[in-house]
């Protein structure tokens, strides 16, 4: 039987569609509303009411079985209802991103009127522009439901009045009468125009937990950096929850006690990198930073675009946070705060995305940072961050279908990247101005137990009670004590995982050793057999053909002896117990640090200026590798900072003092600045983005412990970057 074609077939969407989309583009009741609220900051609202209340009769205890949404923006009229409302995903707001006063569009997908189907299951929606009649739709959302109807099967019901719920004595205007007085901060927003949503048949119990996340959430829809981006103006969310298990009408905003951080970062980020960065720390200072991100290192700049960045930080020790208990309440009262705020929130145009910043979205990893390097990162629950981006700045930061998120893509990584390479220059600062010993030492049992001189110092108080000289004295050694206890604890932890790492590259040595012996036998006998072959067999063949698979196995064997070559420069990294150190020539033993390293020396175009002479030591290897792997590796990453052509590491080898050796490695790049000098071989202290800040203290204490030297750094010498020096005093000669 012949096909029949038919060129003039159409979609005719199923009804459940409209109520699948709600359900499902929405994720939750809470953004739903705040999709609601942005559908009246395009309205050029100045007011924004959401009610939740309790109309029912019956028995039983009160609850929500109503959200209203009122606002005093211009409101729609008919045509705006037919042509806008009912059209689905229609390009009006494509068409018309700024709205008549001046703001930019939020809402260009069209997706608003699925958040009241995710509410509840019926919608009346009143509406009025000025000079219009009052619009009044309603929508059974249940009717869309029905799996036998298709899409325009389902009508809705319109009406158009001359006055009503606006207008004198309207219901709009009695709301605004009943709820205004509780907030003497708001004006009595206009009543003669505006849009009034009441959702019933809700989807959701709104119990006082949901009502609190909602709170939460409204509290930092809005940025709060309105005057510094001149984006929002006059808008104001209004939440009464006084007819359901609320708490009262509020004005919502963010609580004052947010307002009074321990450090404060404000940074502008240009799309090359540049990146203007003010801080105001702890103890009163204030830091300008200009710089270039690390990050744009070999690039043009960032796919992002350009954006700016407000942080908010708190230590959460008890005696940071004693100033705020005392205005609140209490320290437990003070942390819930910071826990309900805490995050870093994304605001496009002055309307936050969600859900960056809410409870559990942690985007930027900083708790997975504190705990690869706790004494010097952040934790998500120490910071209220705001990243401030626009639409028209920022294009290729597209948002999700369901409006929540930003698509994952080169243009978020680099946001994400940037933004947590300007966290980490106010944890540098932090760093530098906390206590080295954070906390008092717990008390546990074991090697690590504490020394306590208690019962000595309370023998001394009862034989000489007037003595506070012997007292201060003891308490300054238990202090020490504590101390240096705790210090041995960072080291033996820090030793620890450095003996489980061990044991990962004995791992690796042995599991890939013997493939990669095998390999180069079967490269070797593939070879011998090929030259094997006889003559007469040969020229049937063709010696083309041969030429080759002899070539290929040529190239086989050549790259496994490359793979063996790797893994006998890592095997002395591993755990097993090392023998008697050996003598050799310091300058053998840089060379096979740079060589571990060389593709990573090619692929940033670096220079590496090799020593010359020939200096005899009796010194484990694999110490002397690690040091220099560490400084070579320290100077790699930074001189990406510099320009191709620039990029220089010149390692040099000279007799010093009293029969010792120096090691002199420098570079060409950035430099240490001058206020981290201090601090850079401070065990977990970094200013790389993902740095864990081990390398140089390692190197350091090797060289102090096994070799009785020292590493230092420098001024800069001829190449201007960052210059150490390595001394050797034992195994020398």
């Amino acid at each position: 039987m012949a096909s029949k074609a038919r060129d003039s077939l159409r979609f005719r969407p199923r009804a459940r569609l409209m109520t699948t989309l709600g359900l499902e583009l929405i994720s939750s009741d809470v953004v739903a509303i705040a999709e609601l609220v942005k559908n009246s900051y395009d309205a050029d609202a100045r007011v924004v009411l959401i009610r939740l209340t309790d109309e029912s009769d019956g028995p039983g205890p009160p609850g929500t079985s109503r959200i209203q949404i009122l606002d005093d923006g211009h409101g729609m009229d008919e045509k705006t209802i037919l042509e806008t409302w009912l059209e689905p995903a229609t390009s009006f707001r494509t068409r018309s991103q700024t709205t008549a006063g001046g703001r930019r569009v939020l809402g260009e997908k069209g997706v608003g009127r699925f958040a009241a189907a995710k509410l509840g299951d019926r919608l009346a929606l009143i509406s009025k522009s000025e000079g219009t009649g009052e619009v009044r739709l309603e929508v059974d959302w249940s009717a869309f439901e029905d799996d036998e109807k298709y899409l325009d099967d389902v009508e809705v019901s319109l009406d158009v009045v001359e006055h009503g719920n606006f207008g004198p004595d309207g219901l709009a205007g009695r709301i605004w009468n009943e709820v205004v007085p509780y907030l003497e901060a708001v004006e009595r927003p206009a009543a003669d125009h505006g849009t009034l949503l009441t959702i019933s048949g809700l989807r959701s119990s709104w119990t006082s937990e949901l009502i609190e996340e909602l709170r939460r959430s409204l509290s930092r829809l809005i940025t709060p950096f309105q005057d510094e981006r001149k984006i929002v103006h006059d808008f104001d969310l209004i939440l009464d929850t006084r007819g359901a298990v609320g708490r009262g009408t509020e004005l919502v905003g963010s609580p004052s006690t947010l307002q009074q951080p321990h450090y404060k970062l404000s940074a502008e980020v240009e799309e090359d990198g540049h990146a203007t960065v003010l801080m105001e720390l702890k103890d009163g200072s204030e830091l300008e930073i200009d710089c270039t991100l690390q990050m744009v290192a070999d690039r043009e700049g960032l796919e992002c675009g350009p954006f700016e960045v407000f942080l908010n930080v708190w230590d959460r020790d008890s005696d940071s946070l004693r100033t705020m208990a005392n205005e609140v309440g209490t320290l437990k009262r003070v942390r819930g705060i910071l826990d309900a705020a805490a995050g870093v929130n994304v605001y496009r145009d002055g309307f936050r995305v969600l859900p960056y910043g809410e409870r559990g979205d942690d985007w930027l990893g900083l708790d997975r940072r504190r705990v690869q390097v706790p004494t010097l990162k952040l934790s998500n629950n120490q910071i209220v961050g705001y990243v401030l981006i626009g639409r028209d700045a920022n294009p290729e930061l597209n948002d999700q279908s369901n409006r929540e998120g930003i698509l994952e893509s080169p243009a978020f990584g680099d946001l994400r990247m940037a933004v947590t390479e300007i966290l980490s220059m106010i944890e540098a600062e932090r760093y530098k101005l906390r206590p080295r010993r954070e906390r008092q030492l717990k008390r546990r049992g074991g090697l690590l137990a504490r020394f306590d001189l208690g019962v000595i110092r309370e023998a001394v108080r009862q034989e000489l009670p007037d003595d506070t000289r012997i007292q201060n004295l003891l308490d300054t050694t238990q202090q020490e004590f504590d101390e240096r206890v705790g210090e041995v604890g960072e080291v033996l932890a820090r030793y620890h995982r450095l003996a489980t790492l061990g044991q990962l590259v004995d791992k690796v040595v042995h599991d890939a050793a013997q493939p990669i012996v095998a390999i180069r036998q079967a490269a070797v006998l593939g070879e011998q057999e090929l030259e094997d072959i006889a003559p007469e067999v040969a020229s049937m063949v063709g010696s083309a053909r041969l030429a080759k698979p002899m070539k290929r196995f040529r190239t086989v064997s050549a790259q496994a002896k490359a793979a063996n070559d790797v893994i006998r420069r890592i095997e002395p990294f591993g755990g097993r117990r090392r023998g008697k150190s050996q003598k050799y020539l310091i300058e053998n033993a840089i060379m096979n640090a740079v060589a571990l390293l060389q593709n990573e020396i090619d692929t940033i175009g670096a220079e590496v200026r090799l020593p010359s002479g020939a200096h005899e030591v009796t010194v484990d290897s694999t110490d002397l590798q690690e040091v220099i792997l560490n400084l070579l590796q320290n100077s790699l990453y930074w001189l990406k900072q510099v320009r191709r052509g620039s990029r220089v590491i010149s390692l040099a080898v000279e007799s010093g003092q009293e029969g010792s050796l120096v090691v002199i490695v420098e570079d060409s790049g950035p430099g240490v600045p001058e206020g981290n000098s201090e601090f850079i071989f401070d065990p977990y202290f970094t200013t790389k983005v993902d740095g864990v800040g081990l390398g140089l203290a390692i190197a350091g204490e090797i060289v102090e412990d096994y070799y009785g030297g020292e590493l230092a750094l420098l001024e800069p010498g001829e190449l201007g970057g960052a210059r150490f020096r390595v001394t050797l005093r034992r195994g020398v000669g």
